[in-house]
């Protein structure tokens, strides 16, 4: 499989990775496609701290992808081969300044191919700001789970949780945190570690192998190091409060309701982290530009499945 995948690497156009200054800190990003005339496509990863599967480690992984579109992984700061520790200095506007350095980047690079945007959960925050801010660099996003407001505060959730069988001191904690102003970091760990195991929130596992297997691809990958692998999964992100405070009351309503370029929102119908009625309450709104698609039987991951209706979304506007 390794070998498979430097072949197809070798026969691309473009296949590297390259240095670039985000924010104040040089990271790293690979970028591949079979063709160097190709739309580009950045992908923005969940978390925050969570690269796979499309991350720096996916050189040749993804040859779907990589035939009709230019790739571009980025380990967002923090985690994968740009780990670093996220003290509770970081705020999410740098995130963000991040991302708009990163897609002025890629125009420069590529100034004569559309650009767009694939998000994924925390991903789909920087995706928002983006939209709004450097709406000029993008033609279009793609949006999975897409945050509106604050992840897993939402009556949806806590009603989920009441019905599960979570123990009872579980059930009681979480009702506290329902009724709970300002959650504390504290709480927000333990709201999500009980609507992870007690829910279908996040949706349905799935068996994989060989390269189809995300996680096996990322751990395969020459280009990290082990500590590149293991920052996939367990960073600097670990011990960041910060940005969880800044989740908890976090509102994209009037940044998405004014988005003005195309901006399609995929969610699953038993997403209990982020509610994909919130973003078709915006979409009613009358912006012709901000298209929201509801995913029967999905969760706050897309599975196979939806990536692939998400995708094929991606080349059909893209004309690829």
């Amino acid at each position: 499989m390794k070998k498979q995948r430097k072949e197809y690497s070798a026969g691309c156009a473009i296949s590297e990775i390259a240095r670039v200054k985000l924010g104040g800190y040089e990271q790293r990003i690979l970028l591949e496609g079979k063709n160097a005339d190709a739309p580009v496509v950045l992908f923005l990863h969940g978390g925050p701290g969570f690269p796979p599967p499309f991350c720096v480690g996916a050189r040749g992984l993804f040859p779907d992808i990589t035939d009709r579109f230019i790739a571009v992984y980025w380990d967002q700061y923090g985690s994968g081969i740009n780990h670093a520790k996220i003290d509770d200095s970081f705020c999410i506007a740098q995130f963000v300044r991040m991302t708009e350095e990163l897609i002025a980047y890629l125009k420069d690079r590529f100034p004569a191919q559309k650009l767009y945007l694939f998000a994924v959960s925390w991903g789909s925050l920087l995706s928002a700001y983006a939209a709004r801010s450097v709406p000029d660099l993008i033609d279009g996003v793609c949006a999975a789970g897409q945050i509106v407001l604050p992840p897993m505060l939402s009556g949806k959730t806590f009603e989920a949780v009441a019905r599960s069988r979570a123990p009872k001191k579980a059930k009681r904690a979480v009702a506290e945190i329902g009724n709970t102003p300002q959650p504390t970091a504290k709480q927000i760990a333990l709201l999500s570690k009980t609507v992870r195991k007690y829910t279908a929130a996040y949706g349905k596992k799935e068996k994989k192998s060989g390269v189809e297997n995300p996680m096996k691809g990322v751990f395969e990958s020459a280009d990290y190091r082990f500590s590149d692998k293991i920052a996939c999964f367990v960073n600097g992100y670990r011990h960041n409060t910060s940005l969880l405070k800044e989740l908890s009351t976090i509102d994209l309503s009037e940044t998405l309701a004014g988005v003005s370029v195309p901006y399609c929102i995929y969610g699953g119908d038993g997403d209990l982290v982020t509610c994909v009625e919130e973003a078709q309450a915006l979409a009613a709104a009358n912006n012709p530009l901000l298209r929201v698609t509801v995913l029967q039987g999905e969760g706050h991951i897309p599975s196979a499945a939806a990536i692939k209706e998400i995708f094929g979304y991606l080349c059909r506007t893209a004309g690829v």
